[in-house]
């Protein structure tokens, strides 16, 4: 079973937890692809009573028949897209909604309006550095298609409406099933150098035969062959992946993983609400 758990990821709950008193709101993002498997068990134990909006990143990317029963499934949600700008622009105004009781409270103080604090968590790859980045106009944290990009919390005013606390990713000790942690493997929230590649691929393809085998047969034209060492080997022949008559099966599941990430095989979603 994939598993990971970095020590620095500890101390990021820690520092969670003592920052929490700073913030509004927490946004929690889960990738729209896998909203159930990216979003940490630990995390409303963590952040308590704060209250919480939960942001469906890379919705763009997902399955849009399966967007809208997941949205159904929190509940204070949004379906976002830090890349193409998707529901950027609600971000703040759904926030206001979650605290419209807090700022009521202020206003009736006597309170001054200010920025909204909200603090940024989620799993590795999710999306928080792309977010920011978005709402901020420019690049100011660093981004990259793999887990482990932030590493300490920092402070980013966005606007005069809101101010960010970004965290460090932080992965749970232990997965609930095997297919939680494949899920995690596919969308890039685990390091690829620290799992078997071939269990991965294998129940990838088995999924797709499942719920996609339309987008399965049109990417890699395979005349609805249905076993997956036919599959892999006829990926492999097809794009010139063989090497003394032998087809490199590593590099055909870099070619299908690539694939998965970068939308070639149309829009999925791999957690199955009714699942």
């Amino acid at each position: 079973m994939v598993q990971w758990y970095p020590g620095h990821m500890e101390k990021a709950k820690r520092d969670i937890q003592s920052k929490l008193k700073l913030v509004d709101i927490v946004f929690e993002l889960v990738d729209a692809r896998v909203p159930k498997s990216s979003q940490n068990p630990m995390m409303n134990e963590i952040i308590d009573n704060k209250p919480k909006l939960v942001l469906m990143t890379k919705s763009t990317m997902a399955d849009s028949k399966l967007n809208q029963l997941w949205i159904n499934q929190f509940e204070n949600a949004l379906l976002i897209d830090a890349i193409t700008g998707f529901n950027i622009n609600k971000i703040v105004p759904a926030s206001r909604e979650v605290l419209k009781d807090k700022l009521l409270r202020d206003k009736q103080r006597g309170m001054k309006p200010r920025a909204i604090r909200a603090m940024v968590i989620g799993i590795p790859n999710v999306g928080k550095s792309t977010l920011i980045n978005r709402l901020v106009n420019k690049k100011v944290t660093n981004v990259g298609n793999r887990p482990g990009i932030t590493k300490a919390q920092q402070w980013i005013r966005i606007n005069k409406d809101l101010e960010l606390l970004d965290n460090p990713g932080i992965l749970w000790s232990k997965f609930a099933d095997e297919k939680q942690g494949f899920h995690l493997a596919l969308t890039g929230a685990i390091k690829d150098q620290i799992y078997h590649k071939d269990d991965v691929i294998l129940y990838f393809l088995d999924f797709l035969k499942k719920y996609y085998p339309k987008n399965l047969n049109d990417r890699y034209q395979l005349d609805n062959i249905n076993d997956n060492i036919e599959i892999l080997n006829a990926i492999g022949k097809s794009r010139g992946l063989v090497r003394n008559n032998e087809v490199e099966y590593e590099r055909v599941y870099e070619v299908i993983l690539n694939d998965f990430r970068k939308n070639h095989l149309g829009l999925i979603t791999l957690d199955r609400v009714n699942e």
